[in-house]
């Protein structure tokens, strides 16, 4: 019994060192996406997050062995994307799945701490660190490509080249987010061109993107603020979806 209890208490400090290091790690976290979101990740060096997580350079290793490991922890590794078979169970509306996916996308874009261009650019300088990232951009993109196909062969969509659309589509979304980062740092070229800077939302982009793409997709343009309208429930019903199936 006298040992049971010997090695109860042995275990109690492991216990507290590793809660302890594990609130070191979130807290170089939550420092480095402050940083990242004021300066950008390229303008962040290592040894500033360091210094102002109150880490010793020296041992900032041990819990991250290098930026690009530290961006991925930051990135959701284990973020899903939402499947066609999933969009269709939660609707069968075309337009209105498509406009899910888009605000799925811009939203989660802008929500980085980082520009995603500069994700992009890391990402391709380090292609074996980003195994996920491509992966889940991947899937983004047959995703989106296999909604707008199976729109065309219903006769929701017109015919039109589906892969030139998916590529707008996502080029348009990360043009969006850029401007949404460049805003928060101050550094939209826009207003300096006399564009007068709205306080837009992450939603309220993606209503811009669909508004922008979804007319020229769809049979019935008429329609398209239902498809939008039925396509933000999806989006939401979607969100909530993963968040649950990851929490288990």
């Amino acid at each position: 019994m006298a040992k049971q209890e010997c090695g109860k208490e042995k275990a109690k400090p492991r216990a507290k060192s590793r809660a302890k290091s594990q609130d070191t790690r979130n807290n170089i976290v939550s420092v480095a996406i402050g940083l990242f979101r004021s300066k950008g990740y390229a303008h962040t060096s290592m040894s500033e997050i360091a210094r102002q997580a109150g880490v010793d350079p020296s041992s900032f290793y041990y819990y991250f062995s290098s930026k690009e490991a530290l961006i991925e922890s930051i990135l959701k590794p284990n973020e899903r994307i939402p499947s066609v078979e999933e969009l269709e169970a939660g609707c069968s509306n075309r337009a209105a799945q498509l406009y899910a996916l888009i605000a799925f996308d811009i939203v989660h874009k802008c929500e980085l701490p980082f520009d995603f261009w500069e994700l992009e650019t890391i990402a391709n300088e380090n292609p074996k660190g980003f195994e996920a990232f491509f992966e889940r951009y991947r899937k983004l993109y047959r995703t989106l490509l296999s909604i707008i196909e199976r729109g065309i062969e219903e006769g929701a969509f017109i015919p039109c080249p589906a892969d030139e659309h998916t590529v707008t589509i996502l080029s348009t979304n990360e043009g969006l987010q850029h401007h949404y980062h460049a805003k928060h740092r101050k550094e939209l070229i826009l207003e300096m061109s006399g564009y007068s800077v709205r306080d837009y939302t992450p939603e309220d982009i993606a209503r811009m993107t669909g508004r922008s793409v979804l007319p020229s997709l769809m049979k019935d343009p008429s329609k398209l603020e239902t498809a939008i309208c039925e396509g933000r429930r999806l989006y939401f019903q979607m969100e909530s979806e993963i968040s649950s199936k990851q929490s288990r």
